[in-house]
């Protein structure tokens, strides 16, 4: 009789609607930015290396007379070489803090790990889209590079700032345990996410010269999906084992 009434209630850390899932993942969301929020150093500190980087860059690009053709070309890769370094330094933190606090075992009670990885990757997003936020402006106007096509910018921002964000998320799940965390996550995120930055860099400059890089954001469309599939097929092995 027991046995069958244990079978009966279903287990809470599986929930059994599309809408608990959403606010599951928005709860983990909300805690990693109140507890971010806390202690605001760790957030202050990706805005200030964002501004120290862009600061620096305009100055040094800034007293050569490039033609438009070669501003655009360098301006998109510095841009995305700041963002990707703004990434590494902030986004790792989303399961490194877990350990560091003592409270992974208790997350891992509470929600599976896919739950979790959408939680986090949430967060992540949300953070990546403010860096780019003020990280964009600032460099255009620091270094008075004018975008052709602002909304084809703006349209790469949102799909590679997810796909940036969920890799991060995935790959700092993977590291969260070993001992050199923040050499660990570059090492191993760069090459995968090479496929990325290259192609925000091609669907950039084409976002400068002022046409809509409509190839290159069906690559990183399919990029995201890709990934998606990947760390939510592989988030049990990389967070709870």
């Amino acid at each position: 009789m027991a046995r069958a009434r244990s079978r009966a209630i279903p287990d809470s850390r599986f929930p059994i609607s599309g809408a608990g899932v959403l606010a599951r993942a928005w709860a983990i969301c909300a805690k990693d930015a109140a507890q971010e929020l806390r202690r605001r150093i760790a957030i202050a500190s990706i805005f200030f290396f964002a501004a120290t980087a862009v600061t620096l860059v305009s100055f040094g690009i800034g007293p050569f007379g490039l033609p438009g053709e070669a501003r655009d070309r360098v301006c998109s890769a510095l841009l995305w070489i700041i963002l990707f370094f703004c990434a590494a330094t902030g986004l790792p933190r989303a399961f490194v803090r877990e350990e560091e606090t003592g409270t992974a075992f208790a997350l891992r009670k509470v929600a599976p790990a896919s739950l979790t990885l959408a939680g986090k990757t949430l967060f992540n997003y949300i953070l990546f889209l403010a860096i780019a936020a003020v990280t964009v402006p600032a460099f255009s106007i620091l270094l008075e590079w004018h975008l052709g096509s602002p909304g084809g910018l703006a349209a790469l921002l949102i799909l590679a700032g997810y796909g940036l964000s969920i890799v991060s998320t995935f790959l700092a799940a993977l590291v969260a345990r070993a001992s050199q965390k923040n050499v660990l996550f570059v090492v191993i995120s760069f090459p995968l996410l090479l496929p990325l930055l290259l192609s925000a860099i091609s669907a950039t400059i084409e976002a400068a010269g002022g046409a809509l890089p409509a190839t290159a954001l069906r690559v990183v469309v399919a990029y995201d999906g890709a990934a998606t599939c990947a760390a939510y097929l592989l988030a049990s092995a990389a967070w709870e084992d």
